[in-house]
Parts: C-alpha cells; sequence; structure tokens
C-alpha cells in the first residue's frame, strides 16, 4: 500500500508539469516548487511512522497530508512578480513551514537531544521555517530593506529549503539505519556518526555567514561543510553494497551529484575570493542548483525511502495521568478531587513483583526487605536528611516558598526532617493508568505536604517502568524509572536514558496535550540495613549538574 506522502507527491508531480506548461518558470523558482509539491510531502512521510504514537508526531503527520493546497499558495508565490499580491501567497507558505518546525520542536522537546539522528532530523524540520522566512521576504519584495541583492535573498530561500532541509533529514535516515539491530555495536562506531551530523547541521549557518561576510570567508565555511558533505558521500558509497541494487545505485548516483556540485560550489568561492570570475552567479545557480535538487535530493530520498528504516523506539508513547489539580495541591487532593477508588484497598505502591520482571530485571534478586517496603509501604516511617548541593543552597529557599504554596514537591532546605505517608487506591479509569496507587507524604513536625505521588507502571518492548505522575495545577510531572538489581540485593530506579537510547526513562512533563522531557535526572537506590530498617538514597540532577540528595532511614512499624 502507498503511503501518503508518496500519494500527495504524485498528485504534486502532475502539477508542476501543469505548472510549467502553463506559466514561465525560472530554475529557481521550479527548484522551489519541486521542494514545495514533492520533497515536503516525501520526507515528512518518512519522518513520523503510519502509526504516530504521540502528540508532536500526530501533529506532523496531519500538517504533511495537507501538504497540496499550501505547496500550490508557494507555487503562486514564485509565479507572482514580488510585490503585494506575491507577498500573501508566500506568506500562506511561509505559515506551512511554521507549522513543519512547531511539530519538530515538540518532537525534540518530547525526546529530548538522544538519539543524535532524531535531534538532526528535528533539526532540519526547524531549518524549513527559515526559508519560508525568506521565502516570504523575497516574494514580498521586502530584499530592497536589506544589504542583499533580490537573488542572494532568493537563493537564501532555497538555501534553507534544501541544504538545511533535505540533506539533515536525509542525513537523520541515515543514522536510523546505522542504530537499527546491533548494527551500531557490530559494524560502526557511534563518534564518526555524531560528528558528522553536527557537521551537517552547523553546515546551512556556515554557509548563510560566509555569503553574508562573501569572501574570505565565504570560502572556508563553504570549505568546512563542503569537506563534511564529501565524508557522508564517501560513507555512503561504502555502506551502498549492503543494499538492493535500486537503492545501491540510487546511493552511489546521489553521492557523486553532491560529490560534483559541492566541488563546483567551493571551486566558485575560491574563484570570488581569488577575483577570478570563471564561472558566474546564472551558471552556478545552473549547475549547482539543478542537480542538486532534481539528482541528488529526490535520489537520496527515494533511497532512505526504500530502506525506510524505523526509529530506535517509539519515544514519548507511554501512558500519562489524566489527573490534573485545579490550584493547591496538598496531600488531601485526592479525597478533594474524588480519584480515589472506593472499592479497593491497598498498603504498597506496586500490586506484586511479578510484574516488573522482564528479561533486563528479576525481582528475585532483591531481598526480602527491599521487596516488603514496595508491597507494603504504610507500614515503614521515613525519617530524611535533605542535602541541597553547592550553588543551589540559596536558590532552595525561593523554590520552598514557591512549593510551599503549591503543596507539592514541597523539599525544605537542608536539614532532617520526618515524614509519614499514606496510601489511596486511584480509579483507574480517571486516571488513564494501571493499578494507580497515590503515596501522600507529609512533614510530621509541621504537617505540611511534601509529596503527593501516583504511582503505577507500563510495559514497552519487554521492559517494565515504574510510572510515577506528580500532579500539579493543569500539568503533571511524569517520572518514568528503568528499575535495576544492584547485585547486592538493592534496587535502583533511575530516569538516566541507557546509552543505546532505548527506552522510555525520564522526567516529563505535560501541559495540556503536549509533553516535553525535562533535563531533570534522578535516580533511586534502596538497599537493606537489617530487618524492617531500610536505607534509600534520592540524588536529583539537572543535567548532568547534581543539585538535591534526600538520605532516607526507612522504618518498618514495630521493628
Amino acid at each position: 500500500m502507498k503511503r501518503p506522502g508518496f500519494i500527495s507527491a504524485v498528485a504534486g508531480l502532475v502539477l508542476i508539469i501543469l505548472w510549467k506548461m502553463i506559466f514561465y518558470i525560472s530554475d529557481v523558482d521550479l527548484a522551489l516548487g519541486f521542494a514545495f509539491f514533492i520533497l515536503v510531502p516525501l520526507l515528512l512521510d518518512e519522518v513520523v511512522p503510519q502509526q504516530a504514537a504521540n502528540r508532536a508526531e500526530r501533529w506532523l503527520r496531519n500538517v504533511m497530508q495537507s501538504s497540496l493546497p499550501f505547496a500550490g499558495a508557494g507555487a503562486i508565490a514564485v509565479t507572482l512578480p514580488p510585490g503585494g499580491d506575491a507577498g500573501w501567497w508566500a506568506a500562506v507558505w511561509s505559515f506551512y513551514t511554521l507549522l513543519i518546525a512547531i511539530g519538530g520542536l515538540m518532537r525534540l522537546l518530547s525526546r529530548g537531544f538522544r538519539p543524535v539522528e532524531e535531534t538532526l532530523i528535528d533539526l532540519g524540520l526547524l531549518y524549513i521555517a527559515v526559508g519560508g522566512l525568506w521565502l516570504l521576504i523575497s516574494s514580498a519584495g521586502w530584499a530592497q530593506y536589506l544589504p542583499y541583492s533580490e537573488s542572494i535573498v532568493q537563493l537564501t530561500a532555497i538555501h534553507f529549503h534544501y541544504a538545511a532541509f533535505v540533506l539533515p533529514l536525509v542525513t537523520g535516515f541515515f543514522g536510523r539505519y546505522r542504530a537499527e539491530g546491533n548494527r551500531i555495536r557490530k559494524r560502526y562506531f557511534i563518534r564518526p556518526y555524531a560528528l558528522l551530523a553536527l557537521g551537517v547541521a552547523i553546515g546551512p549557518i556556515l554557509v548563510a555567514v560566509g555569503l553574508n561576510q562573501g569572501p574570505p570567508v565565504e570560502t572556508y565555511t563553504v570549505g568546512i561543510y563542503v569537506l563534511v558533505l564529501v565524508w557522508l558521500c564517501l560513507w555512503w558509497f561504502w555502506l551502498s553494497v549492503d543494499f538492493k541494487t535500486w537503492t545501491a545505485m540510487a546511493l552511489r548516483l546521489s553521492s557523486l551529484i553532491l560529490l560534483g556540485t559541492m566541488t563546483l560550489s567551493f571551486l566558485y568561492s575560491l574563484g570570488l575570493m581569488y577575483e577570478t570570475n570563471w564561472l558566474n552567479i546564472g551558471e552556478m545557480v545552473r549547475y549547482h542548483g539543478w542537480f542538486n535538487a532534481f539528482g541528488f535530493s529526490i535520489l537520496a530520498v527515494l533511497a532512505w525511502r526504500g530502506v525506510h528504516a524505523p526509529q530506535r523506539h517509539m519515544y514519548g508513547s507511554f501512558p500519562i495521568s489524566q489527573l490534573r489539580a485545579k490550584g493547591y495541591v496538598g496531600s488531601d487532593i485526592v479525597i478533594r478531587m474524588g480519584w480515589a477508588s472506593k472499592h479497593e484497598y491497598t498498603t504498597g505502591l506496586i500490586p506484586n513483583w511479578r510484574t516488573f520482571k522482564s528479561g533486563q530485571f528479576n525481582p528475585d534478586e532483591l531481598s526480602e526487605g527491599v521487596k516488603d517496603f514496595y508491597l507494603h509501604t504504610d507500614a515503614y516511617s521515613m525519617n530524611a536528611s535533605v542535602q541541597w548541593h553547592r550553588g543551589f543552597i540559596r536558590i532552595s529557599r525561593l523554590i520552598h516558598r514557591v512549593t510551599e504554596r503549591l503543596g507539592q514537591v514541597n523539599i525544605p532546605s537542608s536539614g532532617n526532617i520526618r515524614m509519614k505517608g499514606e496510601l489511596l487506591s486511584i480509579s483507574d479509569h480517571k486516571d488513564g493508568r494501571k493499578q494507580v496507587r497515590a503515596w501522600m507524604r507529609r512533614n510530621v513536625q509541621t504537617g505540611e505536604p511534601v509529596f503527593t505521588a501516583l504511582y503505577s507502571y507500563h510495559k514497552k518492548n519487554g521492559a517494565t517502568y515504574m510510572n510515577i505522575a506528580l500532579p500539579f495545577p493543569r500539568g503533571v510531572m511524569t517520572g518514568v524509572l528503568k528499575p535495576e538489581a544492584d547485585g547486592k540485593g538493592g534496587l535502583l530506579l533511575t530516569s538516566h536514558l541507557r546509552k543505546n537510547a532505548r527506552g522510555d526513562e525520564g522526567i516529563y512533563f505535560t501541559l495540556g496535550e503536549w509533553t516535553i522531557r525535562t533535563p531533570l535526572r534522578e535516580w533511586f537506590h534502596v538497599t537493606e540495613i537489617e530487618k524492617g530498617i531500610l536505607r534509600a538514597e534520592h540524588h536529583l540532577t539537572l543535567g548532568r549538574l547534581p543539585f538535591l540528595s534526600i538520605k532516607y532511614v526507612l522504618r518498618k512499624d514495630g521493628e
């Protein structure tokens, strides 16, 4: 079955032929129209799976399916002479590129900056909005207000539709292929691709700076970019032996074309620096632009669509609690908002340990005391030692003022506190997750609420995660923690994304329907000291910067 992007591209090809037959279209205009009608739907269709799992990817798929009318607006804009009418039509296409960029930004925020190939794809989705803006400037006749010629403004628009959009996306698809299965460990290294991706990501900016500054800066920036693309082409050539005949031929031919056009671009910049005009701007546009647009781009796009390598992981597709606070949270919010299940009694944070058994984690390796704590949490009292790290001690007082008013994540400044927890079962129907339990902890000395957390779990790709929701006004923070045995009977719960980036681990914040991955990281380590007494450590970092540690002594009542 043909994918929607392919169908849109075929319809777009028919429209391009009619457009060329009816109107006089320059090579530059035709290259832009080719991007509008064909490359954009083909690439967007490959970015997201047909069954898009998260909000950002569903957004992008809907945007892709509505590409034709917006592409038509872009074509009208470049057909009309620069001015008000052309500017309005260009604004329609610019708005469409902004919709693409919003999807790319939310996709990036919901996942974070790993893995690198997906980040490169998202940067390409962001860059195309810059191309849409430059097209608007060119079509509206605003180039006269800038220190650039009309041709430079138009070429910049093309640059951000091709070098800044097509190239990052196809390089990202190449990265997906590398990451598929165990291919990275067996045949390639991770770091070289990361460096290549960095070069492809910053290359469009380097070239744009070079165009702005002129020679000799232009020669140097173009030269660096050319070296990056030569590396990419050679890698594709070496890789092509692994593919079927058509795909291998497309990759080799697209690589040869890109090598030729980028060499031509560098020689043109070199000629400007030494004032030897052996190639004028018109010839440069004709050869460089024509072969890149109608040679390299379409061959590379079709080749990687044919490979159709999947994402490493379906990011951002885990269940998220539907429960939200409307103001103050506090420890009585469960009763106040009517979230409690009236027909179920619970004593622990998890239903049983069998639920978490997987190929990566065996709960039988945990000590009996650690397992008992999660099954009978309400039987334990907690003494906590709070330590804010250097650089965060002063700001902790400000944070405490805010969290005190919220009644959530209300961690005091450094010192010792005694906490007592209460558990209630939550209605799964209202929450949207499975077997949800609320654990409400309060400061025994002051009576203030400290944490109100809704514990659940979810399974994906053979792993079971703890899925912990903290309600906030109009939003919810979700900690997705991966359980691990420490080999000594203790339990590790971590939000740190594993090295191969194939997991849901992380701390997320959801506002409305959009979920973003925050730079916060946390890990818990629970160990048994003696019968009925446990030690737990909770560490939080901002990126790699530690800012808070809480050490608990958990004592079972009566022990």
